[in-house]
This record gives C-alpha cells, structure tokens and sequence, in this order.
C-alpha cells in the first residue's frame, strides 16, 4: 500500500473516530472531553485543549483540558486582536506565515505552554472557539497534511459547540418566555381577580358570590377530568359570569321584595350584557364566552337569554348554571335567608332534568361527597359553606342521590331501548305490508 493511500485511510478513519464522538449520546462535557483526546490521539499530541470564544469578555476558555494542569488554565486564556482567518491551522512557531492573530502576550503564553498548533474553530460565519495541541510524543514536526486534516476536524468540533450553544440558548430562551408567559398569566390572574371583586362589591348581599361559583365549578369540572387548561377556563368563566350586574342599578340587585315583571326583565338582560363586555377580550381557553352567555340557559329551554335546549347547551354552561344556583341557595339573600345544605341538594334533585343536568349533577355529588371523606388534598366546596351540617346526613344524602341519577339512566336507556325496538318492528310490519301488495312473479 502507497504512502499516499496510507494517508487517506488514517484522514478517513481519523475522521470516523471524531464523528463517532460527536454524534454519541454522552453529555456535552463528555462529548467534548472524548473528541479532545480522540483529536490528540490521532495526531499523538502530548497536550490538547479546546476553547470556547466569550464574546462579551473577548477571550478563549477553556472546556477540555488534557496534558495542561489547572494551573495552565490563566495563561491558556487567550485575549485576540485580529480576525482569524477561517479554518486556518496556525504553526505557532510561524511554519505557516507569521502568527499575528493572536497577541504578543497570548502567542507567548501558548509557546511557553508547549503549544504548536492553534486552530480556531468556525461555524458557517461564527468563530466558535479554538483547538491547541502541543508537540508530539514522537517530536516529529506538524507536516502539511496534518495541517489539512486539523482543518477538516475543526469544522465538525466547531458545529458541535455551535449546535451546543444553540440548544443552550434556546433553552435559556424558553425559560425566560416560560417564566414571561407564567408571569403575564399571573397578571392576566389578577386582573380578573379585580374585575370579580368589582362585580361583587356592586351588590353587597351577595358579596365574593362570583369567587365561590368559581371555586364550585372547578370541583366539578375536574371530576368530569377536564384538562387542566379547560379547568382554568371555566374558572376564569366563573369569576366572570356576572360582569353584566355592573350596568343593573343597585336598587333591583338589592331590593328585599319581589321583583316586578320589568325588574325581571332588566335583571335578566346581565348574561347578555355580561357576554357583550366579555367577547371583546381575546381568552386563551375556549368557551368562556358561552359558558357565561349561557350560564342561566335551561335543558328544557325555559332559560335565558336565548331559551336554549338541552343539546344547544356547552358542558361548561351546565356546569356554571348549577354552581351558580347552589350558591345563591346556600347564601343569605335580601329576599329571604340561606337554604341548608341538604335542602339546596334536595332543590338541585327536584330540578334535575327541567333546570340541571344529571351528568354535572352526579359530578357535582361526587366531588363533595369526596371533599366530605377527606380524599381531596384541595377542597373548592366544603371551605366556602356553612359547616353546620350533619356530614353524616349529607353523606348518605349524596349516596341517594347519586344512586337515584344510575337509575333514571338506566330507566332513560331501556326507554330508548323500547323506543328503537318498537321503531324497528314498526319498521317490519311496513316491509312485511308492502311486500304482500307486490303481486308474485308470474301472477298473471
């Protein structure tokens, strides 16, 4: 085999080990640890070092070291004054031109140190950082073709420190919009927090209402296992679901007495009012709008504003819709005083199906029912009621409850089951009478 082929398989094969290196899955310290002594190897380098460029310092440090104590790393720091020329491997003893990239002091540094090559390290147009080796272990001179193939080497190392330096960055970068985000959020929070208050402190006698029916429908939304965005969002439709009471004069929200039929119908006139202030603002959660637009809507379509049906209505809006009754039933009213616990349950009950949905009524008992039992770590209903109540009572109360919502499924499905079997003999005795009217082939 010819020197010159000799050569070309070592480049290819040096060139492997490096890339083998780069490409592994150690962490970077590693990865850069293993390419130095991979690169010194090859060209049986005593020493090795390579640098990373500090931009705002002007200076080379250090990131792998071998041969050169810690003592070395000072005078290893490398302070530059010109540019240095792309890829360029630098023969520190001027075998290739005269080294004037660096300065006096820093070329002194290095020569002092035993170094004989310098190599800096660029990435497309970035300059990276730089590869130092020392003299070799066999004291043969750097030849032309080592020099060249230094030049291939460094281009792999430096889009190594590049692509490290980019992930570094963009997880920097994704930290700070992170905490940015969070931050915005927490405002956004806030805000709506005030926004509430606002609305709250519009009628004194249902002060911190929209806080409570925020906190209710987030227990049933998360019974329902709702993504922890939606959860948020319904929280949020929660806090803001009376926004439209701002415009109602106090003297209705207020009054002691029966509402007269144009009192009702002004009253009534806040879910769409409360739906005009909110659909101007652009929310990140889906559903906020309606669910506040709707939130006094009914199953049997004897709601407001829009007289909706069941199947019209959003999951979020039922669940607004019972949480906003329980709470006003739970909650001393200027026309007459808070309901028990069991008697609002038992109101809920009665209105199943006509005003409340049974699925978000089942939620609701399960939630509380487990609030009851201790098994939440973050109860939103129990510390915003009355505690004098027998747990017991309501216990057994929900059990009922929620037995009761199993059957009248089950009762809803046979029913169905009725309905599309008597539908499909229907069906048959029609086929059976048609096909008799058809006169039999032949029949003349």
């Amino acid at each position: 085999m010819n020197t010159e082929l000799k050569r070309i398989l070592y480049n290819i094969t040096a060139l492997a080990d490096l890339g083998e290196e780069i490409t592994s899955e150690k962490s970077f310290n590693e990865k850069i640890r293993s390419v130095l002594y991979v690169v010194s190897g090859t060209f049986l380098a005593v020493k090795g070092a390579i640098f990373i460029y500090d931009g705002e310092g002007g200076a080379l440090v250090p990131i792998a070291l071998k041969g050169w104590s810690e003592a070395d790393l000072e005078s290893l720091t490398l302070d530059f004054q010109e540019p240095l020329k792309r890829n360029e491997a630098y023969l520190l003893g001027g075998g290739n031109g005269d080294f004037a990239v660096l300065s006096l002091e820093a070329t002194s540094s290095l020569r002092d140190g035993g170094a004989e090559v310098f190599v800096p390290l660029w990435a497309r147009d970035e300059f990276i950082g730089a590869l130092v080796l020392s003299d070799k272990f066999t004291s043969e001179e750097y030849s032309a073709e080592d020099l060249e193939l230094l030049r291939a080497i460094s281009s792999q190392i430096a889009i190594a420190i590049q692509n490290h330096n980019f992930f570094t960055d963009l997880s920097a970068n994704l930290e700070k919009n992170k905490k940015l985000l969070e931050d915005m959020r927490l405002i956004y929070h806030d805000t709506i927090q005030a926004f509430a208050a606002a609305i709250d402190a519009k009628d004194v006698c249902t002060r911190h209402h929209s806080h409570r029916v925020a906190k209710y429908v987030v227990a049933i939304a998360r019974e329902l296992d709702w993504s922890a965005e939606d959860v948020e969002g319904i929280y949020i439709a929660g806090l803001l679901h009376d926004v439209g009471k701002i415009i109602i004069h106090d003297r209705i929200l207020s009054k002691g007495s029966a509402l007269t039929e144009e009192e009702i119908r002004e009253i009534r006139q806040h879910p769409r009012i409360s739906y005009d202030i909110i659909s101007k603002i652009r929310f990140p959660w889906k559903d906020v709008v309606q669910s506040v637009k709707h939130h006094h809507e009914r199953p049997d379509g004897n709601g407001y504003p829009d007289a909706l049906l069941d199947a019209e209505l959003s999951e979020g809006a039922k669940i607004l819709s019972l949480a906003d009754a329980f709470d006003a039933m739970t909650t001393d009213r200027p026309y007459r005083a808070a309901m028990g616990l069991k008697e609002a349950i038992d109101e809920l009950r009665r209105c199943l199906g006509t005003q409340f949905d049974p699925r978000i009524m089942n939620a609701f008992c399960k939630a509380l029912d487990k609030e009851i039992k201790g098994e939440l770590p973050d109860p939103n209903i129990l510390p915003n009621l009355n505690g004098d109540f027998d747990t017991s009572v309501i216990t057994d109360l929900l059990e009922a409850t929620r037995s009761w919502l199993k059957e009248q499924t089950g009762e809803k499905r046979a029913a169905l089951a009725i309905r599309r079997t008597s539908w499909n003999n229907d069906k048959t005795a029609v086929w059976k009478m048609a096909m008799s009217a058809v006169p039999e082939t032949g029949a003349g």
